[in-house]
């Protein structure tokens, strides 16, 4: 069994590979989110261990609706650094669930936590398969492929895909992955884009707000990487309404061509 693992900085993050992972789960295979960070920061008014516990109960939901295995390390929203013990937390990790592949952020996004994040991934690609750091977790002897997740940042370099997926059939379900995360999607994002007083109240138009957003960047991607995604599926471009799409880290493990379509075969 093919097993991923969605490595990212905040709940919530690891959703934006959610139709390749809601696919990679329809084809066999096993999926894992797992957070960086325990979600303490990010809100106007909840604060600390409420928060945390807010945040936690978010991505139970995801796991549960959706068969993904979630998991957070207790490391302090905002205070991610990518020091030794957040290195050693992610090695024991990786070799504990040991993946085929690993999704994480790219190095230059906005974000201080998402960057080291990807730093910290990167910077456990080798040592997972060296026995005599953290000797106590048995070693792994491969080292899982890793692919960024996409993200609009120009500078140094533009994401550039490698990797791209027609979603459209799974759209819905990844945007219910993340209508679970109120405290994010319908309180925290919309208050720092000044866009609070337009969340609606009641629940299903809630959702269909939150869908139409997403939808809109989905279909973006979809454009962008639209001669990609028609090589690859021999449709019409207007039949792709959603993507998502990978790029190729040069650290970890690389995969063939034939591995790849084994691993992806949607």
């Amino acid at each position: 069994m093919y097993k991923l693992l969605v490595l990212c900085a905040h709940a919530d993050d690891c959703e934006k590979a959610g139709g390749i992972a809601l696919k990679f789960m329809k084809a066999g295979g096993k999926v894992k989110f797992l957070t960086a960070t325990n979600g303490c920061s990010g809100h106007q008014e909840k604060m600390g261990g409420t928060l945390v516990q807010k945040r936690f109960a978010e991505a139970r939901r995801v796991a549960e609706q959706f068969g993904v295995e979630y998991d957070f390390l207790d490391f302090n929203d905002g205070f991610l650094t990518a020091g030794l013990p957040e290195r050693a937390a992610v090695i024991k990790t990786i070799r504990e669930y040991k993946p085929t592949v690993i999704f994480t952020h790219r190095n230059n996004d906005y974000h201080p936590d998402h960057r080291n994040t990807a730093l910290l991934v990167q910077d456990s690609s080798y040592l997972v398969q060296v026995p005599n750091i953290c000797p106590m977790t048995p070693v792994l002897e491969y080292q899982p492929a890793i692919f960024y997740l996409p993200d609009e940042f120009q500078k140094p370099a533009p994401f550039s895909p490698d990797l791209v997926f027609d979603i459209s059939d799974v759209f819905e379900e990844k945007m219910r992955m993340y209508h679970q995360y109120d405290s994010q999607m319908y309180e925290w994002l919309p208050w720092v884009g000044g866009e609070l007083a337009a969340v609606p109240a009641d629940d299903a138009a809630r959702f269909e707000w939150l869908k139409e957003g997403y939808f809109a960047m989905s279909k973006k991607w979809a454009a962008d990487w639209q001669d990609l995604l028609v090589k690859k599926y021999n449709k019409k471009g207007s039949d792709i309404t959603a993507a998502e799409a990978l790029e190729k880290c040069e650290y970890g493990g690389q995969l063939t061509d034939a591995q790849i379509a084994d691993i992806f075969p949607f």
